[in-house]
């Protein structure tokens, strides 16, 4: 099913305030669709209902459709809001101080906050961080798009994907090393073909984009390494450079590169794009 546009959205919205309209038998004379003080009217006592409800759950509406707008800017593709999944990257002094520190200044964006007041902020995924972070629109610019990068599970153009895909790869090829047991050609060219991809979109260097992941593989490792003996959990030098993660699996960031793993500010917002309809 193709990607659902404005259009589309607001044919959503008309079904919901047919139900709601539904719901009185006093506004059955209301025509919302053709009929533009209707369509304030039940519009408006919808919203009412809707802040009544926040309010009984203990939410804050304001915020909540804060939010709402930045998405819906999104949606309409706003020349001065930068859509979800779209890819941007830090500009200014902020750039220059991520970069100094061997950090990725490209990213993704996975949410938008459009605050009543002060300045947009955006929630963007960073290479190898758990969480997105949350960037003053100011702090960005429109980044270069992912190359199309060619795998055994077809063409990746999505930097999350691709990291994902990265991480996967090399945990296979971790899980085959302490097993005993040659890794699949199909996950070597994969982690090679990725790995090469990332390292090229963000301008990083491969020690400090392997570093960045490492984490994530020690962790779907962690499994795997327990059930097997400690003296066999080792990996030799030889199948570490096959993986191009060059630092021992079994030993965090934390323990090779003090303070080298951003703390996570904030944590995106679910997008209410992911729904079975979209």
């Amino acid at each position: 099913m193709a990607e659902a546009g404005a259009e589309e959205f607001a044919e959503f919205g008309a079904a919901a305030l047919d139900s709601f309209q539904a719901l009185f038998q006093e506004t059955e004379h209301l025509d919302h669709r053709s009929n533009d003080v209707h369509a304030r009217e039940l519009l408006g006592d919808l919203l009412i209902d809707l802040m009544h409800y926040a309010q009984h759950r203990g939410l804050e509406f304001n915020d909540i459709l804060a939010q709402a707008n930045g998405y819906y800017l999104s949606e309409r593709n706003s020349p001065d809001i930068y859509a979800i999944g779209s890819t941007v990257q830090l500009q200014g002094p902020t750039a220059d101080e991520t970069t100094l520190i061997g950090r990725p200044a490209r990213g993704t964006v996975t949410g938008i906050h459009v605050p009543h007041e002060g300045p947009t902020e955006y929630y963007v995924h960073f290479l190898g961080e758990t969480s997105s972070r949350s960037i003053l629109a100011a702090d960005l610019e429109e980044a270069t798009p992912f190359p199309a990068t060619s795998t055994t599970k077809g063409i990746i153009d999505d930097p999350l994907v691709a990291e994902e895909a990265l991480v996967e790869a090399v945990t296979r090829i971790g899980r085959a090393d302490l097993s005993g047991v040659p890794p699949h050609q199909d996950d070597l060219n994969d982690r090679q073909a990725l790995l090469e991809a990332l390292v090229t979109w963000n301008g990083m260097d491969t020690r400090d984009v392997t570093d960045l992941l490492l984490a994530e593989v020690e962790q779907r490792l962690a499994p795997v390494q327990a059930e097997t003996p400690v003296e066999d959990t080792a990996l030799s030098p030889s199948q570490l450079a096959a993986q191009d993660f060059p630092i021992p699996l079994e030993q965090g960031l934390a323990e090779h590169h003090p303070g080298s793993r951003t703390t996570p500010q904030s944590s995106a917002p679910a997008s209410r794009r992911t729904g079975p309809h979209r």
